[in-house]
């Protein structure tokens, strides 16, 4: 795809949230309904910021062209229904050569047309036109290509920039007899990141250093702002005799402010002593967190590290009372009760990259992306019509041949500009998003604001 589909390693230096991004564009721009009650698709997909369709991006992007490139495994995705789960409302399943999906709790409720006495719609289940998964699958895409190509080609990585690259909290590990005794708590790190929009702490891996036992060891991450945990990893210590396990994380992302999180407050990061395979302890690193630490004592290193981590967040380590409901409803404590206990480290380690991010700076700005963002997800649409890669006969193509379809999408072969392409890329480099002195870290000083012209 040429200029349009840049290589993954150019991104790796660069922090954006993307399922927050998808989650906030994901309506920017809509699709058209169709006028066949038996084709319709979830109204979710109708809606449009900006009152721009992706059917208006070129004729070729229609509902019935979209069906035609829908992967024939596509449904099995979905599984088989079967009359002894429960599934909640909202559950996709298949059954009888149909995908169904569930209008309220049940079990044991065979997915029909009707009921018994075909006077009603069934009442648990109701046909689902699978196509809309397809289109929220394929727009996503889009905005994903999007972000990418728009922070390369407007060369927002050069104004950006990772503030720390991979530091753990500390070096080297607890002697094997530090164990620390389970007293019914809830152990682990607070975190305080910079008060500074844009800028981004990503926790890496999770470190664990345990002894006495083996097996699945479940990590809760709370913010000060909502009660639930924003997300819970269950990582499974096999080390034995007090070795040190490392667990990657995916997506782990501690922001200033999100979607998901007021601005400010405070993260934790945390496990339930309780909870813990019996017989396991965890095992000390001794380690004051709440002074710099001595360099002619412990060595520059350290100094150097302690300097570095708290330029851009603040580390205790903290214990709490663990409610016997905990396990079961994992819920956030009232902070204010909160002990913390500067020299103790429960076992753990993480491995952070704090950078700056380029997230809330596109979503408060998403509708500049709404012409960009309609033709990137037709033109995916165009060049998967074009190549066929399922090898499916597509009837579609008995009026619009490959070479036709490539014709509309990229011009003329000799390089004449011209085509849905074409379009693409000017409506890329009219964009204009100037970040310069939004943030006092990241970004430079002098602020020209969010610039934008259309073509």
């Amino acid at each position: 795809m040429g200029w349009l589909s840049p290589p993954p390693y150019l991104f790796q230096t660069q922090m954006y949230r993307l399922k927050e991004i998808q989650d906030a564009l994901l309506h920017v721009v809509g699709w058209e309904q169709s006028y066949d009650p038996a084709k319709a698709i979830d109204d979710n997909l109708t809606q449009t910021e900006s009152g721009l369709t992706f059917q208006g991006a070129h004729p070729l992007v229609t509902l019935d062209n979209v069906r035609a490139i829908v992967p024939d495994d596509f449904v099995f995705q979905y599984p088989v229904w079967n009359m002894i789960p429960e599934y909640k409302a909202g559950a996709k399943v298949r059954h009888n050569n149909k995908v169904w999906i569930a209008a309220r709790d049940n079990q044991n409720e065979e997915p029909t047309e009707s009921d018994f006495n075909d006077d009603y719609g069934n009442p648990y289940w109701q046909p689902y036109n699978f196509i809309s998964d397809y289109l929220e699958r394929l727009t996503r895409n889009g905005i994903a290509q999007m972000v990418q190509t728009f922070t390369q080609i407007k060369g927002l990585d050069k104004e950006t920039k990772n503030l720390l690259e991979r530091r753990t909290f500390f070096d080297g590990a607890g002697r094997i007899r530090a164990t620390l005794p389970n007293n019914h708590k809830l152990v682990g790190f607070e975190i305080v990141p910079v008060r500074s929009m844009g800028v981004t702490m990503k926790i890496e891996q999770i470190g664990l250093q345990m002894t006495g036992a083996t097996g699945v060891v479940r990590m809760y991450l709370f913010h000060s702002s909502q009660i639930d945990p924003i997300k819970t990893f269950d990582l499974n210590f096999t080390q034995t005799n007090g070795g040190f396990q490392w667990f990657p994380l995916k997506d782990c992302y501690l922001p200033y402010i999100s979607t998901g999180n007021n601005a400010g407050g405070s993260w934790f990061l945390c496990y339930n002593q309780n909870d813990l395979p019996a017989g396991m302890q965890a095992i000390n690193m001794t380690k004051d967190w709440s002074r710099e630490p001595c360099g002619t004592c412990t060595g520059y290193v350290d100094l150097e590290r302690w300097r570095e981590i708290t330029k851009y967040l603040q580390v205790s380590p903290f214990m709490m009372n663990a409610p016997e409901t905990f396990d079961e409803y994992p819920e956030l404590w009232d902070i204010a009760l909160t002990m913390y206990t500067n020299t103790q480290n429960y076992g753990l380690n993480c491995e952070i990259t704090v950078g700056c991010d380029l997230t809330d700076f596109i979503i408060k700005e998403r509708q500049i992306f709404q012409t960009v963002i309609q033709r990137q997800v037709a033109a995916i649409m165009l060049r998967t019509l074009a190549m066929n890669p399922d090898v499916k006969v597509n009837r579609n193509q008995v009026n619009a041949t490959r070479l036709e379809i490539l014709y509309e999408l990229d011009g003329n072969v000799e390089g004449r500009p011209g085509g849905l392409g074409y379009d693409l890329k000017k409506a890329y480099e009219a964009l204009r998003l100037d970040t310069q002195g939004i943030d006092r870290i990241c970004l430079t000083c002098n602020n020209h604001g969010v610039k934008y012209r259309t073509t």
